[in-house]
């Protein structure tokens, strides 16, 4: 059976608020007193409860990260970095899937809220985060959003320069010749529209007009790598293949490259003298592949880093004192390699 705070006292023969000054270091006590309240803890292996302790300090050392899909390893690699951060400052992480589901998203808000956390870092399943207004009104803590622009909800902002880097992979395909290039973006939302500007600035400088049966869009919702490689992507990717006349790809993200890659090896297609490829997103297994594909690599741990800074110089600031929202942009840089 556990010790309590009390058993403590009585050991060592002070009070129960001079074992808590003690524990907690919020008033100095004689030595020889702290001495032994500290022989009563070890004999007794009491155990400090340090989120209650924190609780009655008004604050709980935690901070929920909210994932929109964590099969995605971006995100994992994003968590590795904010936790770094976070742990430096004594915080710890609860890392909670919305599995691409709005309403999975907001019940897991709410459930974070209900564990005292006292920040959020926020990677939304949509852009519409008006939710987040009514349920922080009266839970007014700090929410870091991250990867997907919000609309209803002002917030710090971290993104990557997607459409620069776009742009940057689309560039190095029409400086090789190429004119029917392919977009493919797993999924409409905010950050894939700022890659498709990029690949459609690309494609205009290079006075290459722009064809609409070439851009396309999957519907992903969260699944399994193995779904992923015979999905919606998969089937985009057949269908411009044995239908139209593109000699490259371009791929907004890792995880419709999943299905196109699949694809293209299934086809029996040669690596860049059929079609050339790039990807958005810089994956381990890029250089395993013959030949390695060429990707524009975003700084994910980097991102989680900026995103724990902001969490800490939020929680730092006065109340009262006035608070610019942030958006920043994290670069990303294009990786040639031999498949283009």
């Amino acid at each position: 059976m556990k010790s309590s705070i009390k058993e403590v006292a009585h050991l060592a023969q002070v009070s129960i608020a001079t074992v808590s000054y003690v524990l907690n270091g919020t008033k100095r006590v004689r030595p020889e007193t702290e001495k032994r309240v500290m022989d009563a803890v070890r004999k007794l292996n009491y155990q400090v409860n340090p989120l209650a302790r924190n609780l009655r300090k008004g604050e709980s050392k935690l901070i929920g990260f909210v994932v929109s899909d964590f099969g995605n390893y971006f995100f994992q690699e994003i968590a590795m970095g904010l936790e770094a951060q976070l742990a430096a400052a004594g915080y710890s992480l609860i890392l909670i899937d919305s599995k691409e589901q709005k309403e999975i998203e907001i019940e897991n808000v709410k459930n974070l809220i209900a564990q005292a956390v006292d920040a959020l870092v926020i990677a939304p399943t949509t852009e519409d985060c008006s939710y987040l207004s009514l349920l922080l009104a009266n839970n007014p803590i700090p929410a870091i959003m991250i990867d997907r622009r919000p609309e209803g909800f002002v917030s710090d902002l971290i993104l990557a320069t997607n459409e620069q880097g776009a742009y940057e992979a689309v560039k190095a395909l029409t400086e090789r010749g190429h004119r029917n290039i392919a977009f493919m973006g797993e999924k409409r939302d905010s950050t894939m529209l700022e890659r498709l500007q990029g690949y459609t600035r690309a494609l205009e400088e290079a006075q290459i007009p722009i064809n609409a049966n070439y851009i396309r869009f999957g519907s992903h919702s969260s699944g399994s790598q193995r779904i992923l490689k015979h999905g919606t992507m998969y089937h985009h990717t057949f269908d411009l293949l044995s239908n139209h006349n593109i000699t490259a790809i371009f791929s907004g993200n890792n995880m419709g490259t999943i299905g196109i890659f699949s694809c293209i090896k299934e086809t029996n297609l040669k690596v860049p003298e059929d079609l050339a490829f790039i990807t958005f997103d810089d994956e381990f297994w890029l250089t395993m592949t013959s030949p390695a594909i060429t990707a524009v690599a975003q700084n994910p741990d980097e991102m989680g880093k900026v995103a724990g800074n902001l969490v800490l110089e939020r929680l730092r600031k006065n109340p009262d004192e006035e608070y610019s929202y942030q958006e920043i942009r994290i670069s990303t840089h294009l990786i040639i390699r031999g498949s283009i």
